[in-house]
């Protein structure tokens, strides 16, 4: 039996499908406008845009990236609740969207009442990965250091999916690490290349082009299996430690009411999009894994994962900062 959410979320993808033929017909009337939660330059970045050119191809009207960060995706959501719902505008939302309600975010509350799924992209890969200076190899070593520096090394979190993982990553290894918040992870990582923060937990995409030059040492993935753009690198299931999970999905959502037709149509052509091998072989060089969009999956991946969002907000006691 779908779950109350569940039902809430599809239903109000259909909430105007009396009048949803001739909206079709109208639909795209003007350029549409993509709002993006974090900042230009980072992967989550890099599929918005990806998926935003392949959509105004198949549509013949120009998707307009808009990225709007801050406030763990607070700011972006704004803007998309007072959207008219007609289509041209979309939220490109991630997984860790779904903690702002249980943390009282403002403007955050009930998003996912008022936002109608179109559909789930695809999922970015993530990494625990360290500056050269710090001396481990592996894991284990990490976390040897750690413990004999507590609060010493600085973690940098972009995300609260970051921010779960390092959570989770303390409290299972019992080591303490000092947290320093930024935007994204573009803002991130030059201050991991210079040492001022010592440990971060992000994409695996922005780990790889430092990689042969020595800039930053990753020391595992938090995948089911090893990537095919590091194979070399453990996970962390194999380090020990596989209840470390960071929920990474990339989707798209428009305010409810929007019409059926309308969604549909929009998850058809993101389905096109992402349904091109090249293009699929390039996000997996990435570190980004696609997904087949379709709104009555992402509203069940939403149900699904704000139950664990729930569970691991109470377990490690987050509030909104």
């Amino acid at each position: 039996m779908p779950t109350s959410i569940t039902r809430r979320l599809f239903v109000n993808g259909l909430a105007c499908s009396a009048w949803a033929a001739s909206a079709q017909d109208a639909y795209p009337g003007k350029p549409l406008r993509l709002i993006v939660p974090l900042p230009p330059g980072g992967p989550s970045d890099f599929m918005a845009r990806t998926v935003a050119q392949g959509l105004s191809v198949g549509l013949s009207q120009a998707v307009v990236v808009d990225n709007k960060p801050g406030a763990d995706g607070a700011v972006a959501l704004r803007e998309a609740l007072v959207a008219p719902a007609d289509g041209h505008t979309l939220l490109y939302a991630t997984g860790s969207m779904l903690a702002l309600p249980l943390l009282g975010k403002p403007m955050a509350f009930d998003w996912l009442s008022a936002l109608a799924p179109v559909g789930q992209l695809g999922r970015v890969a993530f990494c625990l990965m360290v500056h050269p200076d710090v001396p481990a190899r592996t894991v284990a070593e990490l976390v040897a250091h750690a413990r004999a520096h507590p609060d010493q090394l600085n973690c940098a979190t972009s995300t609260l999916g970051e921010f779960m993982a390092a959570a989770q990553f303390m409290k299972v290894t019992g080591v303490r690490l000092t947290r320093v918040p930024y935007k994204g992870g573009s803002q991130a990582m030059p201050d991991l290349l210079a040492g001022r923060v010592q440990v971060m937990f992000g994409p695996v995409t922005l780990a790889l082009p430092r990689l042969g030059s020595g800039g930053v040492r990753v020391l595992a993935t938090l995948l089911p299996q090893r990537s095919a753009a590091m194979p070399e690198v453990p996970t962390l299931a194999e380090a020990g430690h596989a209840t470390v999970t960071v929920p990474t999905w990339q989707s798209l959502f428009v305010p409810a009411r929007t019409p059926v037709s309308v969604i549909e149509r929009l998850s058809a052509e993101a389905s096109t999009v992402l349904a091109r091998p090249e293009l699929r072989l390039e996000l997996e060089q990435r570190g980004l894994f696609v997904d087949k969009p379709s709104p009555a999956e992402l509203a069940t991946t939403v149900t699904r994962e704000q139950a664990l969002w729930a569970t691991l907000i109470t377990e490690h006691r987050l509030t909104a900062e």
